[in-house]
């Protein structure tokens, strides 16, 4: 776990950065606050940068152990870093703090679920839903694994989670987790839908566009990394990826070049 080593379990030492600046102005002391994290968090994942988001949430619960939030953001970063077994830790660590929590149970539920044991994750995640209160990310999970067994139902749970919640980026969260099943075009509506919601956020359009290049529209894919370049020119991802993108003419057309060479 050496990737997320300025991450803390319940055991270990708390850091305060308040105390670190006990002393400083009030504007100081206030972006050391667990709602200045929370905020920082919450901004950087709007942009796709999982790693120092995650970062973002460790430093709001070293600030308020009692910041559920945080530790659920924590696990949900970890899950997208594709680290889902040190996802769990976080959520079982989680789950002895705050009981039962719903929330944190899903977060459970997604990372075993992408560890490959369905039958557990079900079980845990019918415990989120029926716990207290209700949250998109709770149907979100319910879709991803309804996806992750081929149930029809799939669909049902996604768009659940989406009428819940109307922010885009629970829509482009959802096409991230039907990519990451090798469903690139169920991916696609849905991130489409995240960019109409939110034309000026450019991982709405980083997403879509990923979504056009595994579903095999490479002219769509293209146009939606240059959006991406056009509201953030200092994207690396997007550059990246238009780089793959324009150098992939297609996988019929490099069989039918190598034959010609024959």
């Amino acid at each position: 776990m050496a990737r997320f080593n300025r991450l803390e379990l319940p055991g270990d030492s708390p850091t305060t950065p308040q105390a670190e600046t006990k002393n400083a102005p009030p504007e100081k002391r206030y972006r050391n606050s667990v709602a200045s994290w929370m905020q920082e968090a919450s901004d950087l994942r709007r942009k796709g940068l999982y790693e120092t988001a995650l970062r973002s949430y460790g430093r709001a619960a070293e600030c308020e152990r009692s910041h559920v939030a945080a530790w659920v953001g924590q696990a949900q970063m970890l899950v997208q870093l594709g680290e889902p077994r040190q996802a769990e830790m976080w959520a079982i660590s989680g789950l002895k703090v705050f009981p039962h929590h719903a929330d944190l149970l899903a977060a459970r539920a997604q990372a075993v679920c992408r560890l490959g044991n369905h039958r557990e994750a079900i079980q845990y995640n019918d415990a989120a839903l029926q716990g207290e209160g209700t949250s998109a990310y709770r149907w979100s999970v319910r879709g991803e694994l309804m996806t992750a067994t081929k149930s029809p139902t799939a669909s049902h749970c996604f768009d659940s989670a989406e009428q819940l919640e109307g922010d885009w980026l629970v829509r482009t969260e959802n096409a991230n987790i039907l990519r990451f099943y090798n469903s690139p075009l169920k991916a696609l509506g849905r991130a489409a839908a995240a960019v109409s919601k939110a034309p000026d956020a450019p991982f709405a359009w980083m997403v879509k566009g990923l979504c056009e290049y595994e579903a095999g529209f490479r002219t769509q894919a293209v146009q939606s990394l240059e959006q991406v370049l056009q509201l953030d020119p200092t994207s690396q991802d997007a550059k990246y990826w238009q780089a793959i993108v324009l150098q992939d003419t297609g996988f019929l057309k490099r069989i039918m070049n190598f034959f010609r060479r024959r």
